[in-house]
């Protein structure tokens, strides 16, 4: 049986744990028009601490990326706002 999205997605966190990943990687492993959803059901289904960070890179682009956090590195300083 193939995974789903939302496991294929939910893989790639995993594997990057801690790490700023872009959307557009997102958009690759889980549909161009899905991956948004596909993250809100590895947070909401799989209990998955999520966090998402907006950056102006330049003048008009906006760069959304999104890092996964397992409960083993979950730590005031890890948690904070923004990425290290």
């Amino acid at each position: 049986m193939r995974p789903t999205y939302r496991d294929a997605v939910a893989a790639y966190f995993r594997a990057h744990p801690g790490q700023g990943i872009d959307g557009l990687a997102l958009a690759n492993v889980g549909g161009v028009y899905a991956w948004r959803t596909r993250t809100a059901e590895c947070r909401g289904q799989l209990g998955m601490h999520i966090e998402n960070r907006q950056r102006k890179v330049g003048r008009r682009t906006v760069s959304s990326e999104y890092r996964y956090l397992p409960r083993l590195v979950w730590a005031p300083n890890v948690a904070a706002t923004g990425y290290p």
